[in-house]
């Protein structure tokens, strides 16, 4: 886009935010409700396909399942949701779980007629790298060709611990990438800056239980959650070495001079907790636009405002929304999770808890990337004193304090404390896939790969 375009997008970007800026009553919710909405991305996956079939197929079991379904990046990509539902009320959270499993199992039935399975994993081991098929949508090619165009080529895309090693320097790469996401309406400008925060320091706790996001190409890179580590590097516009080896001294990824002149990623940890929607809003304007579209440049920079959290402004209600979590095997593990994530939230805003600082909340997140829940992690005690403990030990306490924060919406006893036991005891996803897969192989083969999903329920077909 040239610089007349950038100026246009800027320009009516920043008149959008002050409008939206200078009426914060007409955000302003009571509270009593506690409104969500789910989201997740899933793949197709057939052996018969050919590359350039997929989005055909994939197109023909939307249209079966019209509604609350579209399609994402990926030409096998498919994301399911939900209406938001007020989980406070009494058949509230069972209305939203009844929405989402029926989405989904029309989806496998769809799939099923089209001689496919979905693939429920946070990073699909079947497609390539390089070139990866993608929707034929104009923001769908000029957005990752932007950031391959922009890379410079001493940029480090190297990403697996040890030999096991891939380059992902294909922007498109994220397009094999499935989250889960929870969306969660709050009630002010406050709150929405304050849930955002909070979320940022709660999610890597989130992310040891969920890791899911290991295998590429059928190689074991031998992280337990590479997503956001291979969108950072594949869409990093400036020299950004993530040092794998010596990460414990280098939790802020930047250089000095990076710091010095403000170097950010869209993607992932801001590089400081949030003062404010406008502090918010002044980050997401800093990046290109990339698209020119200005009557709708503030919904794109939030669009494409990558973070782990981010506040979406939808109509009349501002939408915190959680991001860090992959995809998971079954749709249950994905209601435990969102139940945890609330609860922990709930709970840390009627305490008014302090807020991890953040360069250790950089420390949990790449930990929980990298080992899942093998490595101590930081934790705060009740007193607000930092302490870095066994994940596992640290993370009961952080369960205590979920469920207290559910007891106040009454939603306690909807948490499945025996699926959270068994996942403690038997591991996050990538755990349990690799142990299903033989650990003395570095590739393993495709057949090997699909039965060991299919026994993990992570490949489902009717």
């Amino acid at each position: 886009m040239d610089k007349k375009k950038e100026r246009e997008m800027q320009t009516a970007f920043d008149e959008q935010a002050r409008e939206v800026l200078s009426m914060p009553d007409r955000f302003l919710k009571d509270g009593k409700d506690l409104k969500v909405g789910f989201e997740s991305e899933v793949a197709i996956h057939s052996d018969h396909l050919a590359l350039n079939e997929l989005e055909f197929v994939r197109d023909n079991i939307l249209r079966k399942v019209p509604d609350f379904t579209d399609v994402e990046l990926g030409a096998a990509q498919i994301e399911f949701r939900t209406p938001p539902v007020n989980i406070s009320s009494t058949n509230g959270f069972c209305d939203i779980s009844d929405i989402y499993r029926t989405t989904f199992q029309r989806l496998v039935l769809a799939a099923t007629e089209s001689n496919c399975s979905i693939l429920r994993i946070g990073s699909n081991p079947f497609l390539p790298i390089k070139n990866t098929p993608r929707t034929n949508k104009l923001k769908y090619q000029l957005v990752p060709d932007f950031y391959n165009k922009n890379r410079p080529l001493q940029t480090d895309t190297i990403i697996g611990l040890g030999n096991h090693q891939i380059n992902i320097g294909d922007a498109a790469v994220v397009s094999l990438f499935q989250s889960f996401q929870v969306n969660l309406e709050a009630r002010s400008f406050e709150d929405a800056c304050d849930k955002m925060n909070r979320s940022f320091f709660i999610a890597p706790y989130l992310l040891a239980l969920a890791a899911n996001s290991r295998y590429l190409e059928l190689v074991d890179t031998k992280m337990q959650d590479l997503r956001m580590i291979g969108w950072e590097k594949s869409h990093d516009t400036l020299m950004q070495d993530l040092r794998l080896v010596a990460w414990e001294k280098a939790f802020d990824l930047r250089t000095p001079n990076e710091i010095a002149r403000g170097h950010a990623l869209r993607v992932g940890l801001p590089e400081r907790y949030f003062i404010d929607l406008s502090d918010y809003l002044n980050r997401a304007s800093r990046f290109p636009f990339i698209l020119h579209q200005p009557k709708v440049a503030l919904n794109m920079a939030v669009g494409m405002t990558w973070l782990d959290a981010r506040v979406k402004f939808i109509q009349d209600s501002l939408v915190v929304e959680l991001r860090l979590l992959p995809t998971q095997p079954k749709i249950e593990e994905e209601l435990m999770l969102a139940l945890l994530y609330l609860g922990r939230l709930i709970d840390s805003q009627m305490r008014n808890e302090s807020l991890l600082p953040i360069e250790f909340v950089r420390e949990n997140r790449l930990s929980a990337m990298l080992y899942g829940m093998h490595r101590k992690m930081w934790f705060l005690s009740g007193e607000s004193i930092l302490q870095k403990l066994p994940y596992k030990l640290g993370v009961r306490r952080e369960i205590k304090r979920a469920i207290c924060g559910l007891e106040r919406f009454g939603l306690a006893n909807l948490l499945d404390k025996e699926l959270l036991e068994k996942i403690l005891i038997n591991g996050s996803p990538s755990d349990r896939l690799s142990q299903e897969l033989d650990k003395k192989e570095h590739d393993v083969s495709v057949e090997s790969m699909k039965e060991a999903l299919a026994r993990l329920e992570m490949l489902t077909k009717l």
